[in-house]
C-alpha cells in the first residue's frame, strides 16, 4: 500500500500555514513587549533617551562654562598687563621730576669738586654744602614733602617734634620748650602726616626742694620743742 507523502503545509502539523492557538499569542506578546525586570520595552528606550539628552545637554553646558572660564582667564590677564602699563608709566611721570633734580645735584657736586682749590677753608667748605642742602630742599618741595625746622625758644610739639635730650632749667617759661634743635624733620604736605619728627633737646623745669624742719634738741633741763 502506498504511503501519502508529507504534507508540511497541513495547519494540524504547524505548518507554514499554521495559526498559533489564542493561548500561544497571548504568550508572544507578553514576550515581546516586557524584559525580564517586568518594564515594558518602549518605556526603557525612551528612558534612554532622556537620559542620552540629559547627559548631552550637561555636556554641552560644561564646554560652554569651560570656554567662558577661558575668556575671562584672557580678560583678567589683559586688564592686569594694561595695569602694569600704567603703573609704570605713573611710576616714571611722579618720579621724572625727583630723577631731573638728582642729575642736576650729581652734576653740580661733580663740578664743585673739580673747582675746589688746595687748601679748602671750612667757610667755603660750610657754604658748599649749604647750598647742596638748599637743592636737596627743594626737590623735597616739588616732590610734595615740606621740611620742618625747630627753632630754639618754641615750644614742644609732640606730633612734630621728637625729644633727643632733656634738660633741666629754674625758669618756668622756659619749660617745656626748645632748647635746642638738633635735625630737622619732614611733613607730607598732601596727607598733613609728618614722616619724620624734628629732633630737640628740651628744657624741663628743676623739681624745687621742700625744706626738711630739723627738730631743735631740747635745752637741758627745759622742755622739748
Amino acid at each position: 500500500m502506498t504511503q501519502a507523502p508529507y504534507d508540511s503545509s497541513d495547519p494540524a502539523d504547524g505548518g507554514p500555514d499554521a495559526r498559533p492557538t489564542a493561548d500561544g499569542d497571548e504568550e508572544t506578546r507578553s514576550v515581546q513587549e516586557e524584559l525580564p525586570g517586568g518594564e515594558p520595552a518602549e518605556a526603557t528606550a525612551d528612558r534612554l533617551w532622556e537620559i542620552s539628552a540629559a547627559l548631552a545637554a550637561i555636556q554641552h553646558e560644561l564646554a560652554r562654562q569651560n570656554e567662558r572660564a577661558a575668556a575671562r582667564e584672557r580678560v583678567i590677564d589683559r586688564l592686569h598687563e594694561e595695569n602694569l602699563r600704567l603703573r609704570s608709566g605713573e611710576y616714571r611721570s611722579v618720579t621724572r621730576p625727583l630723577v631731573t633734580d638728582l642729575q642736576s645735584l650729581r652734576n653740580d657736586l661733580l663740578r664743585q669738586a673739580a673747582t675746589l682749590s688746595d687748601p679748602v677753608t671750612v667757610p667755603t667748605v660750610a657754604e658748599l654744602l649749604g647750598s647742596f642742602a638748599y637743592s636737596i630742599e627743594l626737590t623735597l618741595e616739588r616732590a610734595g614733602v615740606q621740611v620742618l625746622r625747630a627753632a630754639a625758644g618754641t615750644p614742644f610739639e609732640p606730633g612734630s617734634h621728637r625729644v633727643a635730650r632733656v634738660v633741666c632749667t629754674d625758669d618756668p617759661a622756659q619749660d617745656g620748650t626748645v632748647a635746642e634743635p638738633l635735625a630737622d624733620g619732614y611733613r607730607d604736605v598732601v596727607s598733613d602726616r609728618v614722616l619724620l619728627p624734628a629732633s630737640v633737646v628740651v628744657c624741663r623745669r628743676s623739681a624745687t626742694p621742700t625744706p626738711v624742719r630739723t627738730p631743735t634738741p631740747p635745752a637741758p633741763g627745759g622742755p622739748a620743742h
